[in-house]
């Protein structure tokens, strides 16, 4: 089933859900109460969510100037990935590079302003393969949801950041990024040994260390340097991803 097919089945079954909930508890009034929820929820996930994270980590567009020639290598090997536009964001705050997808085949980019410049030539286009194939993996609906469960729950973020974490594992989003690591070294063509030092490297930048992103932690391709056993956001730990692309932990 195709991506944005899948998007309305589980919209209009969740609304379907929710009007039966609504009619069955409160009638009419219930019915119409009921729509509005779904309704809200709706923009919630497609819209609203990204908004937040976006704000707080003031969020700027890549467009112009190109020093590195960064965004001509991101454009050059967007086809390889199965990717058609890319649209690449950075920031001034302390952030792991970010990807989500608006569309099956639109994918956006956040980056640290300093990332690239503190990169070699083939680091950079090694980081290019890496943050394509993160895009590639990722779903257009998982991260949405669990950033809007994150987000919408903040004052009680102590409860829902562990519940989330616990969904997410479930679902299976761990195995994704592990599954990304490994497609960027098979399109990178670099050996084990370069993957697993260039995640090590990328994971310990200064700038890269983030005490919250308010729902921006699953759209993160590395994983966070406050993970904590009881909250992690489904990313998995270094120690993991050293050991699926290098076989064992250096």
């Amino acid at each position: 089933m195709r991506t944005l097919t899948q998007v309305w089945v589980f919209f209009v079954g969740l609304t379907l859900f929710f009007l039966l909930v609504g009619f069955q508890l409160g009638g009419r009034r219930g019915l119409f109460a009921a729509l509005l929820v779904s309704l809200l929820f709706i923009y919630a996930v497609l819209h609203r969510g990204l908004v937040l994270f976006r704000r707080h980590l003031q969020i700027q567009d890549w467009t112009g100037n190109d020093p590195f020639g960064f965004l001509q290598t991101l454009h050059a090997l967007k086809h390889d990935h199965g990717l058609h536009n890319i649209h690449l964001h950075y920031t001034l705050q302390p952030t792991p590079p970010l990807v989500w997808r608006n569309e099956p085949n639109d994918g956006h980019i956040l980056l640290n302003q300093d990332l690239v410049e503190h990169l070699s030539a083939s680091e950079r286009k090694l980081l290019a393969h890496f943050l394509l194939s993160h895009l590639s993996e990722r779903t257009f609906l998982l991260p949405r949801l669990l950033s809007i469960f994150e987000q919408g729950f903040w004052g009680l973020n102590f409860i829902m950041s562990p519940l989330v974490s616990f969904i997410a594992i479930l679902l299976r989003f761990p195995s994704k990024l592990l599954r990304a690591d490994l497609k960027a070294m098979q399109k990178a063509q670099v050996s084990s040994f370069d993957m697993g030092y260039f995640i090590y490297r990328i994971h310990h930048f200064s700038f890269h260390k983030s005490r919250s992103l308010k729902g921006g932690e699953f759209f993160s391709t590395i994983t966070l340097s406050s993970q904590k056993f009881w909250r992690t956001h489904g990313l998995p730990s270094l120690q993991k991803r050293l050991i699926n692309v290098m076989g064992f932990e250096p």
